[in-house]
């Protein structure tokens, strides 16, 4: 079964507003056709490059993230949750981190990222979470870290 969602993007413009990054696992793909799954690759072909799009495919035992060019890419079998860790601005800048806990990793794989904190980075992750969730078929975790002082 394949579980595939275009979480960001406008049908209209070609600049979706994604008040997030990639985390610095993401790689860049020369040829991001070849660099998908088949099965997902069926569905990118008709999605713009730059929205971003999630997948959870059984057929590779993969899971990731795409957007314009860039990706993410893990096992399938070595997700155990998804987690927010926020740290809001005070005197120092604060982050924002969605990253997904894998087995037999010390650091969990950051997905997404804001290193500097942004209500509406927060904004749109949790507007989104239920959508990750439901791709990724695990729950995730707020982590808030309090105020960076």
């Amino acid at each position: 079964m394949k579980r595939i969602s275009i979480l960001d993007g406008s049908p209209y413009f070609n600049t979706p507003d994604l008040p997030l990054q990639f985390g610095q696992s993401a790689v860049m793909a020369g040829d991001i056709k070849a660099a998908l799954p088949v099965g997902v690759l069926e569905f990118y072909q008709g999605a713009p490059a730059c929205h971003l799009l999630a997948w959870n495919d059984t057929d590779s035992a993969t899971m990731g993230l795409s957007r314009s060019g860039s990706l993410i890419v893990f096992e399938r079998a070595r997700l155990l949750e998804l987690t927010i860790n926020i740290l809001r601005r005070a005197k120092g800048a604060g982050w924002i981190y969605f990253e997904a806990v894998l087995t037999d990793q010390d650091q969990p794989l950051v997905l997404l990222e804001a290193v500097t904190f942004n209500e509406a980075g927060l904004a749109w992750l949790e507007a989104r979470t239920a959508v990750f969730e439901a791709v990724f078929g695990v729950k995730s975790i707020l982590i808030e870290h309090g105020y960076d002082c």
